[in-house]
């Protein structure tokens, strides 16, 4: 089901900036935050226009602070959909830089004036109020034969989704993949446009492939864990196996829900530039379940966010 909707591309938050999928890059993270935060009136007010324009009633954030300032702006009751925040995010870095501190007040003002908190599983820090809801994910929109019809894969033969969730990465061990030619390994990201070579499938970042969509019709999803992923690979019950960000406060929570979770293993970055975790694959494969049918968590949201609408 869609809907009709217009977007403005305007700069809403910093978050934390990669040095590369798995490592992040303090300095250029506070130079970033030092120019974003406090937020700037004009910022708010043009933001606040566009919004003011659309017609809108509600603002949904995903931890974004200029939508928590646009709704207080204009009047508009607000929620706050997340599983985690910054400013929780920021507090394990304080050893190392100090100046979060400003910013980690700054934001944690800013989230704690929304009325509606929603938290989706798996969330890292439970919020005294909030609604929780299960996770989050794109739904499946392409079937798995339709995905393999596309991608040209033969009969029943293996697929595996090689994926560090959107993030340039230097996959420099792929030709070691090349032992494993009764595999196919698609990998998102690794091309500027469609290729394929032996085995491999590279595919542009931006590409007509929905990741939810391969996910769901790969045999296994190996790779960087992230909330994406992993509610996509929970929504699909695909065997995962996921590299743990060394630093990122989040990865603990994600991990150990997937080990609850999932059909999964964690390995290491060198494991995965060893490439021998392919091994693995036929036993993860025979494990697999099937998915619990289980209603999404953006449906559980969905519904918060329609009583919030009713109340006013």
């Amino acid at each position: 089901m869609t809907a009709p909707f217009d977007y403005v591309e305007c700069h809403t938050d910093v978050g934390l900036v990669q040095a590369t999928p798995m490592d992040e890059d303090l300095p250029a993270t506070l130079g970033e935050l030092s120019n974003f935060l406090p937020l700037r009136e004009e910022s708010v007010e043009r933001a606040a226009e566009d919004v003011r324009s659309f017609g809108c009633r509600l603002v949904v954030s995903d931890i974004s602070p200029l939508g928590i300032a646009v709704a207080a702006k204009l009047g508009l009751p607000c929620a706050l959909i997340e599983n985690f925040t910054w400013d929780w995010i920021y507090r394990a870095y304080l050893e190392d830089a100090p100046r979060l501190a400003f910013f980690i007040d700054e934001l944690h003002r800013l989230y704690s004036s929304v009325p509606l908190r929603i938290q989706a599983q798996p969330y890292c820090e439970p919020v005294t109020g909030a609604a929780q809801v299960s996770p989050i994910s794109r739904s499946v929109r392409q079937s798995a034969q339709e995905i393999r019809t596309r991608l040209q894969l033969l009969g029943d033969s293996s697929f595996v989704l090689l994926t560090m969730g959107g993030f340039p990465f230097n996959y420099r061990f792929l030709e070691r993949l090349y032992r494993y030619p009764e595999v196919t390994f698609v990998i998102p990201g690794a091309a500027d446009r469609v290729h394929r070579e032996r085995n491999l499938i590279r595919l542009p970042h931006r590409t007509t492939f929905q990741h939810a969509d391969l996910v769901a019709a790969a045999d296994m999803v190996v790779g960087k864990l992230g909330y994406s992923t992993l509610a996509e690979v929970i929504q699909a019950e695909t065997p995962y196996l996921f590299i743990q960000r060394p630093r990122f406060p989040e990865s603990p929570a994600l991990a150990n829900y997937a080990r609850r979770r999932l059909v999964c293993e964690e390995i290491t970055e060198p494991e995965l530039e060893a490439a021998e975790w392919p091994g693995l694959l036929p036993e993860l494969k025979r494990k697999r379940r099937a998915p619990t049918g289980e209603q999404q968590g953006s449906q559980q949201a969905a519904g918060l966010l329609l009583d919030l609408l009713d109340s006013r």
